[in-house]
């Protein structure tokens, strides 16, 4: 039981250092504020996404299934009920924060609330997988830091949609981070690694594919912030948000 407890407080030092790195990119103390406040926000998201999801295995489980093969079923699972359900909730969230800064938002603000409410979301999401696991499965959960890497692909190409008004980077934003979501859990599927054994390298292929992007819009992220460029308020953040 110890070592399960310091496995988890362990699993959240990525998304700790994320928060407190997105919270120091700026000294202003309503922005601080409104990190606290995103963070808290990230951690309760559990609640409506449980919400969504159990709307959405309800309409699995009456219209679905026993009339789809299980591979199918499994599919909806993992990329209707969980990352559909969850990465629709966490943008929505950002997106309130995004709005409550309104024209004092600049485009590293953008990346933090999304990266942030993700952090808060991989923290409670982390406790309730602690119960009943391993102290690997945990640690694995924190180390890999994707919940993270979808917050921050997430708000970096939402910045980029609000910068150009491109409605592509939106589509982006969201469809991206769903569909490395599903493909990640589905690729744990026992049912799909079944079918070969080869398909246990799945996960990792993912898990790296995530890594390249979110350490690519991380090193971005990071020369943005050093030479000013993302610290600029977004000036036309009210006629894209309305």
């Amino acid at each position: 039981m110890g070592l399960i407890i310091l496995a988890l407080l362990a699993s959240f030092i990525p998304s700790l250092i994320f928060f407190f790195w997105f919270r120091s990119a700026n000294k202003d103390q309503d922005y601080r504020k409104e990190c606290k406040s995103t963070l808290l926000n990230g951690l309760y998201s559990v609640i409506p996404v449980c919400c969504m999801s159990a709307l959405f295995a309800l309409f699995k489980n009456l219209v679905l299934k026993d009339h789809v093969p299980v591979l199918v079923l499994e599919a909806f699972r993992t990329f209707v009920i969980a990352a559909v359900a969850e990465e629709l909730v966490k943008f929505w969230l950002g997106k309130k924060h995004i709005k409550a800064r309104g024209l004092l938002c600049s485009k590293i603000e953008v990346i933090a609330f999304m990266t942030i409410i993700a952090c808060g979301f991989n923290i409670t999401e982390s406790c309730v997988y602690a119960i009943g696991s391993n102290v690997i499965t945990v640690l694995v959960r924190g180390v890999c830091a994707l919940h993270e890497f979808y917050g921050l692909m997430m708000g970096f190409w939402y910045a980029k949609y609000i910068e150009t008004g491109e409605t592509k980077y939106k589509v982006f934003a969201i469809l991206i981070p769903i569909l490395l979501h599903g493909l990640y859990d589905f690729s744990l599927s026992k049912d799909l690694l079944a079918l070969s054994d080869n398909m246990a390298f799945l996960p990792f292929g993912v898990i790296l594919v995530t890594w390249i992007i979110g350490i690519r819009f991380l090193i971005k992220t990071v020369k943005g912030k050093k030479d000013g460029s993302f610290l600029f308020p977004l000036l036309n953040i009210e006629s894209i948000l309305g």
